[in-house]
């Protein structure tokens, strides 16, 4: 690091280092520093023709191919393999930094249009921040058009003009007690589908579970507390389709289908396999599980021939994925069986400040505010909030915008005059955090209190909760049996022996 840094200083390039837990994908360090996809980049590494070359493009784009080749003026344009990587830049995958060991370093325009941007640094546990304009202080660079903006998807608009008509939305079994940041950010925008979306499909994935979790108990834990979880939250079995994966033996039949339909190449790129291996995990000691996982999701996906998959960035990949093998499939055999998914990409999931005002809400910080624990526990998470650190005592004006307690505040309280009344009273200096806490407490027990009841009657009634999932795994199973009938023949599984 310390001759990385001489590096830059020699060339005029300023580095701020930000410290960050170990972490490979941009997401993960995204969500832990609180930084929008747009402000980041990532600097890739290809082999085109005979030559190697950087290429650093925002991460909110996609490279075009086909103007890097002409760019270039190469026939073959292609990714390192993480061998080729490392053995041509020395670092772990996910540290490239801007002054690789390359022919030619290639830098998209767009990266230029913001002032700073964050990126590697050759550290899996230091990200650096750049001033964009000393990016053209990179030896035998040149800034280039060579990338596109990722299209942003507005759910709204595409089920107004009938182009989104069915969905399907996985739901994995952590075992990790819910929060208000996984409430707002991802589980309340899920469950919304419902209420907008003709037919919405969603599914525990119980089998995807077992790449990590081989205790029978413990399985059975983490699935019961999802279920009960989102039908105390919401999810109305009359408006769609709820069932565990497990359930529909069909998505591991088409997932052993759909295997043959990508190259084992691609498979050693998917970001779950890259991230065990960059953390230290031998390869002998990784299960098919985990390595087959994007198989497996891309047969739960096309099973139920979907028009989009809402997920979040850090999902991407996998969607993308899917398209390919959905592709190559009906390419194959000449016929459009699968239609190809689109990603329902939110930009703002897991986005919520924590208790600590600095980084996302995650338990795993020790920042949370939960839904379902004892109200003492609660109650404690509440009052320990992080507000204003500039005001001394109550009687000093409080800054209201940023402030977490607030931003909870406007989320939970449904008393909205109260809220503005409290925030009139905080910045003249006539209300204390300790009432503004327990506002909030009042407030949460309000909006929760029949997700609690709810959660509640269906843990004391098993017998419902089993009938609702035994209803919607016949209901999955009457459109994936048809879907995989259909591939079989297509295939020539099913025919004149078996019809």
């Amino acid at each position: 690091m310390k001759n990385y840094q001489q590096q830059l200083s020699k060339l005029g390039i300023e580095l701020e280092l930000l410290e960050h837990p170990e972490m490979v994908e941009v997401v993960d360090v995204l969500r832990y520093l609180d930084k929008p996809i747009s402000e980041s980049f990532s600097t890739l590494i290809m082999k085109a023709d005979k030559q190697y070359v950087a290429v650093i493009r925002r991460d909110d784009t996609k490279l075009n191919n086909d103007r890097l080749r002409k760019v270039l003026g190469a026939e073959r344009v292609e990714m390192l393999s993480i061998d080729e990587f490392e053995e041509l830049i020395g670092l772990p995958r996910g540290a490239a930094h801007i002054l690789c060991p390359v022919e030619k370093t290639l830098i998209d325009k767009r990266v230029l249009e913001k002032t700073e941007v964050l990126g590697g640094c050759g550290s899996l546990i230091y990200s650096g921040k750049y001033l964009s304009k000393d990016l053209n202080k990179i030896p035998n660079s040149e800034v280039v058009d060579i990338a596109d903006e990722k299209e942003e998807i507005e759910i709204t608009k595409l089920v107004k003009d009938g182009v989104i008509k069915r969905v399907l939305s996985g739901i994995t079994p952590s075992g990790s007690a819910l929060h208000i940041g996984n409430y707002y950010g991802a589980v309340k925008p899920q469950l919304e589908l419902a209420e907008l979306i003709p037919e919405t499909n969603y599914f525990v994935a119980d089998l995807h579970a077992l790449t990590t979790v081989q205790n029978a108990e413990q399985i059975e834990e983490n699935v019961t507390g999802v279920v009960l979880d989102y039908l105390a939250l919401g999810l109305d079995p009359e408006k769609c389709v709820f069932f565990r994966q497990s359930d529909v033996p069909e998505h591991s039949q088409l997932a052993v289908v759909m295997a043959n339909y990508i190259s084992y190449g691609q498979m050693k790129r998917m970001h779950a396999y890259k991230d065990k291996l960059a953390k230290g995990a031998n390869e002998e000691s990784i299960n098919m599980g985990l390595f087959n996982y994007p198989i497996l999701m891309a047969a739960d996906i096309l099973l139920y021939k979907p028009d989009g998959v809402p997920v979040g960035e850090d999902q991407r990949q996998h969607i993308e994925l899917t398209r390919d093998m959905a592709e190559n499939f009906n390419r194959t055999y000449g016929k459009e069986v699968f239609p190809l998914p689109l990603p329902l990409i939110r930009e703002d999931v897991g986005r919520l400040v924590g208790t600590d005002g600095e980084r996302k809400m995650s338990k795993s910080l020790g920042n949370t505010i939960g839904i379902f624990e004892d109200y003492s526990v609660i109650e404690k998470q509440i009052m320990k909030c992080f507000t204003d650190p500039k005001r001394l005592k109550a009687t000093d004006p409080g800054r209201v915008e940023g402030n977490p307690v607030f931003i909870y505040h406007d989320l939970i309280n449904d008393d909205k005059s109260e809220v503005e009344e409290l925030k009139t009273r905080y910045r003249a200096g006539t209300v204390g955090d300790v009432e503004v806490k327990r506002k909030l407490i009042e407030a949460h027990k309000r909006c929760f209190l029949q997700a609690r009841e709810r959660r509640d009657y269906y843990e004391s009634h098993m017998d419902e909760v089993r009938e609702i999932l035994v209803e919607g795994a016949k209901k999955a199973r009457k459109y994936a049996n048809k879907t995989l009938r259909e591939v079989y023949e297509v295939i020539g599984e099913r025919n004149k022996l078996n019809t």
